[in-house]
């Protein structure tokens, strides 16, 4: 399952990240990391962006970014 597909209200845990190159870079650097925690709060009307608490963080991604989280709930 990736991240986009998580339900509002829901936890995950992630299990890996698909994505390559400097959205790699980014998403790790924001704490995107194997095993992290998190819980996803509220999506736009259309589904992205989509907004989530990320250990102490809240962070927005957009859905398209959020297709490279693989997690698990």
């Amino acid at each position: 399952m990736t991240l986009d597909q998580v339900q509002v209200g829901s936890d995950f845990t992630i299990s890996a990240i698909r994505a390559r190159g400097e959205i790699r870079k980014r998403l790790v650097d924001m704490g995107f990391v194997h095993g992290a925690n998190g819980k996803v709060l509220r999506k736009a009307l259309l589904g992205d962006p989509i907004e989530l608490r990320l250990g102490t963080y809240l962070i927005s991604v957009r859905a398209a970014e959020a297709q490279n989280i693989e997690v698990g709930t």
